[in-house]
């Protein structure tokens, strides 16, 4: 080859790896703020990969990745897995859904990794994104009247985006330890403490969940990595933590079953007017008192019209109606459902009442917010086996139908296309309160053991496990605790059925694998990489 040639031949590898890096910020920023971004982003990338040529070398990083070995076998199960199924239509669309998920990986993973100040930038542009989405939360929370929380966080799922506020949380932290400065230290914990926050205001319980969950696992995985007083003070801040949760979720618990005065027998049988209480034996508890006591609705109407332009029988913004919010809130802060005890309420308590508030307790966000909305639920199953728009008990209903469906077809699964037509049919049949409603298992492992049975489950497992220890991978602190994240979600979540959680899963899974551990173990890719990139210097040099 030419001096000439090489030379151009050197430019047009920097360009391409200079739009690589390019489009690797852009990916990380767009996956959490513009599905139409994230697809066009992840296509270029393609396209600059299949520009880019190099196939010996791209081959040669396939036969050594046993994790891009893994995602291939993936897409092999999908596809074999095609034949037992019936509706092709779904299938497809699948498929097509998770494109992603097979090419992120084979884009990646045969392209050099990315260099340290590289890896850093991409971070940065990352965990910036996650902040400012943060911001534009608080601020939709704090301008946009009656706002759901599942609606705070705009352009992504709540629980997905609590899934990069946990992995955002641990880079700080981790980049806190490694680079030891002062100024980090205070930063990144302020923005730790923040992201905290902003769980709480999203309502993520699996976040807390996996956050504790992960930092356990951390802890004693890397025990021996840690010097001695920064191992410590871990354990004493994560235990801290742990007890500090189960202390308040305790105390909460006993607070919202500790039966009050108005509880208590004999019950009274007329109002200060001397009109008839209503008095249900239905036993469901909030707040310590039984909602359905000391009910009198001739009085709450009348008086209730005196306070408020809603009328009594209207449905409030959350789709609520006014009565039964009406009859929770009295019963949370301790009143009798009657005349004296709507004129207790204060102009704030109407206000919340009109806006389908029903606990005086869920006005602001908190731990003691997310214990009393789990009890809550609890309540309603416990009594008359509620699950509908209670998103825990309806994943109870989901999980039971899926294993009573799995266990129908448990080796070779139901097909690629077919679990929620199966789901949905087992649910029709027993009548379920969740009967054509067109619901994933909202859980992931489920999700594979429907589709591909026990057989094409264990291929995935085997793979994926042989590629995690083979390559080394679980030595990288922040690829281990990548994966406790996604591990966990798998649990609650169908992780993999949308493109923010598609995204999430490839992008990380194959971007933190290649990254080199603190033990300088290198993968078989970043070594052949690594060669490619000497070469490529000499190369310079002769020029």
């Amino acid at each position: 080859m030419k001096a000439s040639e090489k030379v151009c031949e050197e430019m047009r590898s920097r360009i391409h790896r200079t739009i690589y890096i390019l489009l690797l910020c852009l990916l990380v920023i767009f996956m959490t703020t513009s599905v139409f971004m994230t697809n066009l982003v992840w296509v270029l990338l393609l396209a600059n990969w299949v520009l880019e040529w190099n196939w010996r070398e791209k081959f040669a990083d396939f036969r050594h990745n046993y994790l891009l070995q893994a995602f291939l076998v993936l897409l092999g199960v999908h596809l074999v897995w095609l034949i037992g199924t019936e509706n092709y239509i779904y299938a497809l669309y699948d498929l097509q859904k998770k494109m992603p998920l097979f090419l992120l990986p084979l884009v990646i993973l045969t392209t050099p990794p990315p260099t340290p100040k590289e890896a850093m930038n991409i971070g940065i542009c990352y965990v910036g994104t996650v902040l400012v989405v943060t911001g534009m939360g608080l601020v939709r929370y704090l301008t946009i009247a009656d706002l759901p929380y599942r609606d705070i966080v705009p352009h992504i799922s709540h629980i997905r985006f609590g899934l990069n506020l946990c992995l955002s949380l641990f880079a700080l932290v981790w980049a806190a330890l490694k680079y030891r400065r002062p100024w980090l230290y205070c930063l990144n914990l302020l923005l730790s403490l923040w992201f905290l926050a902003f769980l709480l205001m999203i309502h993520s319980y699996t976040a807390f969940i996996i956050i504790i969950v992960t930092a356990l696992v951390l802890l004693i995985a890397y025990r021996n990595r840690m010097e001695k007083h920064l191992r410590i003070a871990a354990y004493a801040i994560v235990g801290g933590i742990l007890m500090l949760s189960l202390g308040l979720c305790g105390y909460y618990c006993y607070d919202y079953y500790h039966l009050r005065p108005l509880s208590t027998e004999p019950l009274a049988k007329t109002t200060a007017n001397g009109r008839p209480y209503m008095h249900l034996k239905d036993s469901l508890i909030e707040n310590g008192n039984y909602v359905h006591n000391y009910i009198c609705e001739e009085e709450m109407r009348q008086e209730w019209a005196k306070r408020s332009t809603f009328p009594f029988d209207s449905v409030t913004s959350s789709g609520w109606s006014i009565y039964p919010t009406l009859l929770r809130y009295l019963n949370g802060l301790n009143l009798t459902k009657d005349s004296i005890g709507v004129t207790h309420l204060t102009a704030e308590d109407i206000s919340a009442i009109e806006k389908g508030i029903a606990n005086p307790v869920y006005i602001q966000p908190g731990p003691r917010k997310m214990v009393y909305v789990m009890c809550y639920e609890y309540e309603n199953y416990h009594c008359y086996h509620r699950v509908k728009d209670f998103s825990m008990l309806q994943r109870l209903e989901l999980w039971g139908n899926g294993v009573k469906v799995f266990l129908q077809h448990p080796w070779m699964g139901v097909g690629t296309g077919d679990v929620v037509d199966v789901c949905q049919a087992r649910l029709n049949q027993t009548h379920s309160a969740l009967a054509h409603k067109d619901m994933h298992t909202h859980n992931q492992y489920l999700n594979f053991l429907l589709a591909f049975g026990l057989i094409g489950f264990a291929i995935i497992v085997f793979f994926f496990a042989r590629a995690v220890i083979l390559s080394g991978s679980c030595h990288r602190i922040l690829f281990t605790t990548f994966l406790c994240i996604l591990l966990i979600s798998f649990v609650s979540e169908d992780t993999l059925e949308t493109l923010a959680g598609i995204v999430f899963t490839a992008l990380f899974f194959s971007l933190l694998s290649i990254q080199k551990s603190n033990t300088g173990t290198a993968l078989p890719n970043e070594k052949h990489s690594s060669a490619l990139l000497e070469k490529s210097s000499e190369l310079s040099t002769q020029n």
